[in-house]
């Protein structure tokens, strides 16, 4: 591998930047995700997890769990504490395809330059490609051999079930300690919608809420997106926030 090769490697293997809407702050509790909340809170603060004699955290859960919220509140909330450097968050939905040789190597030294994070959490294990899983088996054994080390992995499957995961990642995720996000209720759906309207500090009427509840995705994502350009199309239009206005605007 050249040294432009891994220049142009690292340019696309960067920490991805957070959402800051999703922090532990803005997380709507029910039950669905009270213990994963409890879970990733005291990981990212690196003290005892209560039951849990693991430094690695195994979460599981539907599509539109809330999974992506509580990596990346788990991340920012590490960061607050320890530094900016102190734990970093990977999407390999969003990385998929951009290895292209040893992942091991290019792993390898991609964590010499974060030597001092000590907290990683790998978003969408369903989508690991053939050449991430020997990185992934490598920052998992990285993290175990450091001081503090903690991973937290997320799927919407266990590894249990992904036929083509090789054998000895797949034991090392069973390992870690298994949460499940079960499914938000609706109620706690619209909590969490009406928290995001007025985190926003915007004007929007129970009308419009439960219609976007009823119309949208049972997404956490699809919310802040929907909110985000019914805000700026208010504006721009000067228009208020209405049901005649999120059909025209979201197409619902």
């Amino acid at each position: 591998m050249t040294t432009q090769n891994n220049s142009s490697f690292f340019a696309n293997l960067l920490p991805l930047p957070l959402n800051p809407v999703y922090t532990f702050t803005n997380l709507v509790i029910g039950e669905g995700n009270r213990r994963a909340a409890e879970v990733l809170l005291a990981l990212a603060e690196n003290r005892p997890i209560g039951g849990l004699q693991r430094s690695t955290v195994l979460l599981t859960g539907e599509m539109a769990t809330g999974k992506t919220h509580l990596l990346q509140a788990a991340v920012a909330h590490c960061r607050e504490l320890f530094g900016e450097g102190a734990a970093i968050y990977l999407d390999l939905a969003a990385l998929r395809g951009q290895l292209r040789e040893s992942a091991e190597r290019e792993l390898s030294l991609f964590l010499s330059r974060h030597d001092h994070c000590r907290f990683v959490a790998v978003d969408d294990l369903q989508e690991v490609a053939p050449v991430w899983q020997e990185g992934i088996l490598y920052l998992f054994n990285h993290l175990r051999s450091v001081s503090d080390g903690r991973m937290v992995v997320a799927s919407r499957q266990s590894p249990q079930w992904m036929g083509e995961l090789r054998e000895d990642l797949r034991s090392r995720l069973l390992w870690g300690a298994a949460v499940v996000l079960e499914t938000l209720e609706d109620a706690l759906l619209g909590e969490v919608l009406a928290k995001m309207v007025q985190d926003r500090q915007v004007r929007c009427s129970d009308e419009l809420l439960r219609f976007l509840q009823i119309r949208l995705p049972r997404s956490i994502a699809a919310y802040v997106t929907a909110l985000q350009r019914l805000d700026e199309a208010s504006l721009r239009l000067k228009r208020p926030l209405t049901v005649p206005l999120a059909k025209e605007i979201l197409g619902l």
